[in-house]
């Protein structure tokens, strides 16, 4: 069986490039024909998803976080338009977050990674829609697990340019703190599924497809993959102090959503519009923009997952 992997090698500091030729023995040692393909850049992974969908490829696996993975579904998404039949994935999680493989209970070890890849199900699984608009032009981009706007872009934008060897969580928790420090709340309004839901000064404004985002940070508890739902979640009216004791120290383990300025609910469309360019992050990749348009797409992916996740 042919496999097209694609391998971000400066994924987790490098970390990717370490552990790749375990993975590729553990592949081969199973007796699947591998064809590896290292990317270059930002959205390489989109261009060579692609590349791999147009030579008729039935399965591309993503060894890196959820920003290579992000790539990886766009180039799907890119080439849904047509009727060919789209490839199955698989997530080797090397990444610094690697959120979305929390959600879909697919190991962090490697090896195990590779066992699920081979004799996991293939589930069907949603994907969100972003269309970002500003004066001048309008562009669109997917994601599989989650896109906010707010905080989230300081964060992410922090992140990315801090050495990765701290790991996931400390990297994650020091940029939150030091975006804390310098971020202005925007103003936003907020509608979902065409009817107005808020307006004011929002610290972020996210829509979740999976449950975790920010290097383990149980944002939404209540989210599945699978269900052709948004879970929209924003945070206003609250001071600085209070973020980080009410929200900061408890979206670990999500009890966050126990503080009253923690505000959710469940659609299928939200639309976000800015007095001003606001930071965004769409599965840790920054992006700006004056307004959104998030949806959901319902099972418009196949990923592999353990047996026991379906």
């Amino acid at each position: 069986m042919s496999y097209h992997v694609i391998v971000n090698p400066h994924a987790a500091y490098g970390h990717a490039a370490r552990v790749w030729p375990k993975i590729r023995r553990s592949m081969e040692h199973r007796g699947l024909e591998v064809n590896e393909y290292f990317t270059q850049g930002m959205m390489h992974a989109t261009s060579i998803a692609v590349e791999c969908i147009e030579n008729g490829a039935t399965t591309i696996a993503c060894v890196g976080g959820d920003g290579t993975f992000n790539e990886v579904v766009n180039g799907l998404m890119q080439s849904r338009v047509d009727t060919r039949r789209l490839p199955e994935l698989a997530l080797i999680p090397v990444g610094t977050g690697s959120d979305l493989a929390r959600t879909l209970n697919i190991p962090k070890d490697s090896e195990e990674a590779v066992a699920t890849m081979v004799e996991g199900v293939a589930h069907d699984c949603d994907i969100g829609k972003v269309m970002f608009k500003d004066p001048l032009h309008q562009w669109v981009r997917y994601f599989a697990n989650v896109f906010d706007m707010g905080l989230g872009g300081k964060v992410v934008r922090i992140a990315n340019r801090m050495p990765k060897n701290t790991g996931g969580f400390l990297t994650f928790l020091i940029s939150s703190l030091g975006a804390l420090m310098t971020f202005r709340r925007m103003r936003l309004r907020i509608e979902a599924d065409g009817r107005f839901l808020d307006e004011g000064l929002m610290w972020i404004v996210g829509a979740a497809n999976g449950q975790y985002f920010g290097g383990g940070m149980h944002m939404a508890p209540m989210a599945r993959a699978d269900d052709g739902m948004l879970e929209i979640l924003y945070v206003k009216d609250t001071s600085i102090f209070k973020f980080i004791v009410h929200v900061l120290g408890k979206v670990y383990d999500g009890k966050h959503l126990d503080y009253e300025n923690v505000h959710h609910v469940t659609g299928k469309r939200v639309h976000i519009i800015s007095e001003h360019p606001c930071l965004g992050e769409i599965d840790g990749e920054e992006e700006k923009a004056h307004e959104v348009v998030v949806s959901i797409i319902p099972g418009a992916v196949r990923i592999r997952v353990p047996k026991t996740a379906k």
